[in-house]
């Protein structure tokens, strides 16, 4: 290569042209539009989080890790169920989302939150955590099977983690098969991970499937 081709390359590099995040996130959307569709009052409805929050039961000094977090809508609460003491990972692969989330707690006094932006497989948590949750997520990820395993490393003994997803043939990606996490394929994998089913929440959601695993 010539001088000035490896001056190209290295211009290349800094710019970012090369050291772009690959997408491969299911389904996705820009962070505007994830935005816009959480926030909703149709479906922040529908979440049911106080009776989410009842099924958790998660206690003052607990750390939680919030799985694609998106808005934060959770991640707040989470935030004010471990206080004090407690601490909440917020997780997600846009960085504007992150940053979305950290000006809501800002605006709210919250200290507790913490805003992670995860890799596509990894949700690149700095330390272990009580509780992980993903709500309707699990069918956006790539490669499940690694990410759940992955994330059970960062569970502490004892450690929990609940998943809620849309029912196969349910939900905004009813339609589109590469959009569908059934109950039965989750908990293989979680099994594969080492985690079991501890409790099945089937009285929350018609459409959705409600599990939370430990070891």
């Amino acid at each position: 290569m010539t001088n000035s081709g490896t001056f190209t390359l290295i211009a290349l590099l800094l710019s970012g042209t090369f050291a772009a995040r690959p997408s491969a996130q299911l389904g996705t959307r820009t962070a505007d539009e994830w935005i816009a569709t959480l926030e909703t009052p149709s479906r922040i409805q529908s979440l049911r989080i106080a009776d989410v929050l009842g099924k958790l039961a998660l206690k003052p000094g607990q750390s939680v890790a919030d799985i694609g977090a998106g808005t934060g809508v959770f991640s707040i609460q989470f935030s004010r169920s471990v206080r004090p003491g407690g601490k909440v990972y917020a997780v997600d692969v846009e960085e504007k989302l992150i940053e979305h989330i950290q000006a809501s707690a800002t605006e709210q006094g919250i200290g507790n939150i913490e805003g992670i932006l995860g890799e596509y497989d990894d949700p690149s948590l700095p330390d272990k955590v009580d509780f992980a949750f993903i709500n309707d997520v699990l069918h956006h990820v790539e490669h499940r099977e690694v990410y759940l395993r992955n994330l059970a490393g960062y569970l502490k003994p004892g450690g929990r983690v609940a998943i809620i997803d849309f029912k196969p043939g349910r939900g905004d990606h009813a339609s589109d098969p590469a959009l569908q996490v059934s109950q039965e394929q989750a908990t293989a994998w979680m099994a594969a991970a080492g985690l079991k089913p501890v409790e099945v929440i089937g009285d929350l959601f018609p459409d959705r499937w409600f599990v939370i695993y430990a070891w």
